[in-house]
């Protein structure tokens, strides 16, 4: 648990596949996998209903490109573009290996974590804000990139495993928080979800704490999630409503009067937001593509039955999980997705409050990963659906020390 937020080392440096939470993980599943024989059926049970259906979307895929013959064309970013074949990809087993990761986590924390987990949850995440603060401050002094720990490679090229990136505020440089993640993006997705539980959980110090490192992130993604949690404070806070309407077009207002009025303001929101979102910006047109690219594969190059199953997981890799699933899982993949996601917010929680925030981070999760983070093997997505299971059986000790 403790180390479960960090992505961007791995021991040892060639392999990218070797980041240290997953070797404990596949080394733990053996033990767990034992146990659960003897004191949990459900663990084995569940996870062999999850193994069934992700064996049969598959086989489902391969025989619609079996019978269809469909060509991997240049609409589609594929993980390995140097292999040419098209059934039983390689990388299908590759990113099995990262998703089978996340779900034996999720299944541990449903039905063994106790009041000890969360703690060290929260710690990891701490731990990987504070390296963030020490890689932007280091920018500061230095002028170069702060990071000093990520050694992670893709295709052997050194700094692919975690991105160095700066922006610019009024003439002021600064480095972009990504910490021990791929890249903003990563970093925002990862902190969101926790940040988010957080204020459910009252944790005054890191509601502060990530708010501040989602804010240096300058990525669209976090202010995604920003914007999710104020929508969310609102509807839930019927009091401030009553009290302090008549500030919410104050509020509105602000933003506008600061962007006509304020230079530096003026190129901040263009430069973190609308180019983005427009495509102005080089990310923003990236993104969009590819987006429009995998849907156009998905809508005129896939029949009727590879519209339904897609070619198969692993296959391509969008900017987005949306499109995404669209072309490897198909209109059913996107489905059950979006169902195993969204149950757990009918996940009864004795903790009324803590329940309401846990639903806002769910949403907040889902739509930056449809949108810009097709990140299925970050550890704190499971983290996040599993919580609700484990939460309720957390000692009356940990619910009055940290609350």
């Amino acid at each position: 648990m403790a180390i479960s937020a960090f992505y961007s080392i791995v021991v040892p440096p060639l392999y990218s596949v070797a980041v240290p939470s997953y070797l404990l993980i596949n080394i733990a599943a053996p033990f767990i996998i034992l146990i659960s024989i003897n004191v949990s059926r459900e663990f084995l049970a569940e996870l062999g209903w999850i193994l069934l259906a992700y064996l049969v979307l598959f086989a489902l895929s391969q025989w619609y490109i079996y019978l269809a013959h469909p060509v991997l064309n240049d609409k589609l970013i594929l993980l390995n573009a140097e292999d040419k074949t098209v059934q039983f990809r390689h990388t299908f087993f590759t990113q099995s290996w990262y998703l089978f990761n996340g779900i034996l986590l999720y299944l541990y924390l449903k039905y063994y974590a106790t009041s000890r987990h969360l703690p060290y949850i929260f710690w990891s995440f701490r731990i990987l804000v504070i390296y963030g603060f020490i890689e932007v401050l280091l920018y500061q002094l230095l002028h170069r990139n702060g990071d000093f720990l990520s050694n992670r490679m893709f295709d052997n090229v050194p700094g692919t495993g975690s991105l160095f990136q700066v922006n610019s505020i009024g003439g002021w440089v600064v480095q972009r928080m990504k910490s021990l993640t791929g890249e903003p993006s990563m970093f925002a997705f990862s902190v969101v979800p926790i940040w988010i539980l957080s204020v459910g959980l009252k944790q005054r110090i890191d509601q502060v704490l990530f708010f501040a490192a989602l804010v240096l992130s300058f990525s669209t993604s976090a202010y995604l999630g920003i914007f999710v949690l104020a929508c969310g404070w609102l509807v839930f806070n019927r009091a401030f409503r009553k009290k302090y309407v008549w500030l919410l077009p104050l509020a509105l207002l602000a933003p506008f009067a600061l962007y006509y009025f304020s230079a530096g303001f003026r190129h901040f929101i263009h430069d973190a937001v609308l180019d983005k979102l427009t495509g102005a910006s080089v990310s923003g047109e990236q993104r969009t593509g590819y987006m429009k690219n995998h849907i156009s594969y998905w809508v005129h190059d896939l029949n009727f039955f590879g519209k339904l199953v897609g070619l198969g997981f692993g296959y391509a890799r969008s900017t987005d999980f949306f499109s995404t699933l669209l072309v490897n899982n198909g209109i059913i993949g996107l489905l059950l997705f979006t169902w195993f996601f969204f149950k757990h917010a009918l996940v009864p929680m004795r903790d009324r409050y803590l329940h309401q925030y846990y639903v806002v981070a769910l949403i907040a999760t889902y739509c930056i990963m449809m949108l810009s983070v097709p990140e299925f093997g970050y550890l704190s997505l499971w983290i996040l659906l599993a919580f609700p299971y484990f939460y309720d059986r957390m000692s009356f000790t940990y619910q009055t020390r940290y609350r």
